[in-house]
């Protein structure tokens, strides 16, 4: 009686078990799920290793979708209030085949707010609040609006067609960036900047053991302050550039200038001092490198 007893509880332990596993084990699985959720809702995004995709729509309700990779346990997706956590519990093993892959439907007026490990981010037409970080992925963010903050190790940063005010700091990545922001602040170390900056009001660059490049007009009273240690800076110029300008080098670099018939000043310590007035002197322009060059280049419409 006891043995059959015990062959019967050993039964039960092991369909328990089973059913337990695979309510909780989704490796492989696809997923469909939506949540509603009001427009001034927050969406938190956790994704440890994968691609994942974050469209802005007009729709009250916040939709995920995609297949999930062999080392996930657990995808979460809850609301509480006006919050949504979207997030994969992951196993701690080498993971050797295809990253899950998430198409995550949010409203555009929503907060976003995501972190990843090996995980890249691409956003979509979000109108509010954008910020997160990834460690060995990419971010870019396209078509979106408001403050959006960035930051990556190991990963690069791209940013287009967007506006509103924007950090980004990353290392050993590039960062590109270009859109209308009223005030723009890039951090790099190992990593090239290349800035599109005609409709920028207030931009700062501060990059360490990389080169910076930039394109485009200052605007009307706009301020752009650049600097760099170990890197070069280079400037392309279309047209008429209307700024004062100060320009410095120090320890070892040199400063060209082919927009006026100024020359940069020979100081002590290695130190190139250059400062003139181009066109209406409407804008401001400061860069300062050290250990690195200042190039400034005109190019013909």
């Amino acid at each position: 009686m006891n043995i059959i007893l015990s062959k019967f509880s050993f039964i039960l332990i092991l369909i328990f078990t089973v059913n337990n596993f695979s309510s909780v084990c989704l490796a492989g699985e696809k997923v469909n799920k939506s949540l509603a959720v009001g427009p001034s809702g927050i969406v938190f995004v956790d994704i440890p290793r994968g691609y994942v995709e974050i469209h802005g729509w007009q729709k009250k309700q916040v939709m995920i979708e995609g297949e999930l990779d062999d080392t996930v346990n657990e995808l979460i997706f809850n609301a509480k209030k006006n919050k949504i956590l979207i997030k994969l519990d992951i196993q701690e093993q080498e993971h050797w085949g295809d990253a899950s892959t998430l198409n995550i439907f949010m409203p555009q007026q929503a907060q976003l707010r995501f972190k990843g490990i090996d995980t890249s981010f691409t956003i979509n037409q979000l109108k509010k609040h954008i910020e997160g970080k990834s460690i060995n992925g990419d971010l870019v963010v396209n078509q979106s609006h408001g403050t959006i903050k960035l930051s990556t190790v190991s990963g690069d940063v791209t940013l287009l067609e967007s506006s509103g005010l924007v950090k980004i700091k990353s290392v050993s990545g590039t960062i590109d960036y270009s859109g209308d922001f009223e005030q723009a602040s890039l951090k790099s170390m190992s990593g090239d900047i290349t800035a599109e900056i005609s409709a920028t009001g207030r931009l700062s660059i501060k990059n360490i053991s990389g080169d910076t490049h930039l394109s485009g007009q200052v605007q009307n009273h706009g301020e752009l302050n650049l600097t760099s240690v170990s890197g070069n800076i280079e400037y392309q110029v279309t047209g008429d550039l209307n700024a004062e300008c100060e320009v410095v080098s120090q320890f070892g670099g040199e400063i060209s200038n082919q927009l006026t018939n100024d020359l940069p000043v020979v100081g002590n310590l290695h130190k190139n001092t250059l400062n003139f007035t181009s066109g209406d002197g409407s804008g401001k322009l400061t860069m300062n490198t050290v250990s690195g060059s200042v190039y400034i280049k005109k190019i013909k419409k």
